[in-house]
């Protein structure tokens, strides 16, 4: 009985030397931040002769958060060449040789921009279709950045939807007239669907940043058939716990645009919102309000899905 008392004994101090040693390795200071961050970004580059709305509103993100950002230029049509025709086809070489000019161009220009805005910046070329390749990089940076209304490299499709929908990052979509300074007033739109919390938990850095956040609080979507009590869930204490400034406002979507106009008749510079959609693969992925603000785009939306 006495060994069984001192094994207990050392067992139960060993749990607390433990127990010690990870709270020193896991304690704060009072005070201190530890608000969420961005530290990598990506922003899907163009030729060095298109201006890109994505590119400035990546540079002031990457600014704020003091991140690092990448640009990545996709190169669709030596790849379409290496495929079929060979790596080390005449063509293949001729295409490369052809196209690095306009490469270096655009890496020059990018990584000026970069400096000139006081931002870490690296250049990566890839040979592919562009979605499938922010998607990959994307998966590791914290966000990706692009510019609304860009095809899949002039074959038809959305490269908005691919990236919004199989990225797994958070897509910030840049409207075409350009939106440099964003994110100090944040609309969300609410509807407890799992793609809107989706959006809200990938748009947390900015909301803890922002001067003020405003939920447009829609219908729910998800049915819960078994639920007969409801446990909390509520928006606004959640969101507050990020930033005080928060305001709730009902919302009932009346047609395709008014969603946007409730956003900006709200002054918001930044819309969150979920990527979900109605029937079908593609509509069930991505339709419904979330192609109509894409296709009529008056202000930057963050997605996720």
């Amino acid at each position: 009985m006495m060994s069984v008392s001192i094994t207990f004994k050392r067992c139960w101090h060993a749990i607390l030397s433990t127990w010690q040693v990870i709270s020193m390795s896991v304690s704060v200071r009072p005070g201190e931040d530890l608000a969420v961050t961005w530290k990598s970004l990506l922003v899907h580059l163009k030729p060095h002769t298109e201006n890109s709305a994505a590119l400035a509103s990546a540079l002031s993100v990457a600014k704020t958060f003091e991140a690092s950002l990448t640009g990545l230029y996709a190169m669709r049509e030596l790849a379409m060449l290496k495929l079929v025709i060979g790596p080390d086809s005449a063509a293949a070489r001729e295409a490369e040789a052809r196209d690095a000019p306009l490469v270096r161009a655009t890496q020059d220009q990018f990584l000026k921009a970069c400096a000139d805005a006081g931002v870490a910046g690296s250049f990566e070329v890839a040979e592919g279709n562009s979605n499938e390749l922010l998607c990959l990089a994307g998966r590791v940076h914290d966000a990706l950045f692009v510019d609304a209304g860009g095809s899949l490299d002039g074959r038809g499709g959305d490269l908005v939807e691919e990236c919004a929908i199989t990225a797994g990052t958070p897509t910030i979509i840049v409207p075409q007239t350009g939106a440099k300074l964003f994110g100090k007033c944040i609309v969300v739109a609410w509807n407890h669907s799992r793609q809107s919390a989706a959006a809200v938990h990938a748009a947390l850095p900015l909301i803890e940043r922002a001067e003020n956040v405003i939920v447009l609080l829609g219908q729910q979507r998800d049915a819960l058939p078994s639920v007969t009590r409801r446990p909390r869930a509520d928006i606004e204490d959640y969101l507050r716990r990020h930033n005080p400034n928060v305001r709730v406002s009902p919302f009932e979507e009346r047609d395709s645009s008014s969603l946007q106009t409730a956003a900006l008749a709200a002054g918001g510079d930044l819309l969150v919102m979920g990527a979900y959609g109605r029937s079908a693969w593609r509509e069930f992925l991505f339709g419904g309000a979330t192609r109509a603000v894409v296709n009529d785009l008056r202000l930057p939306v963050l997605m996720a899905h």
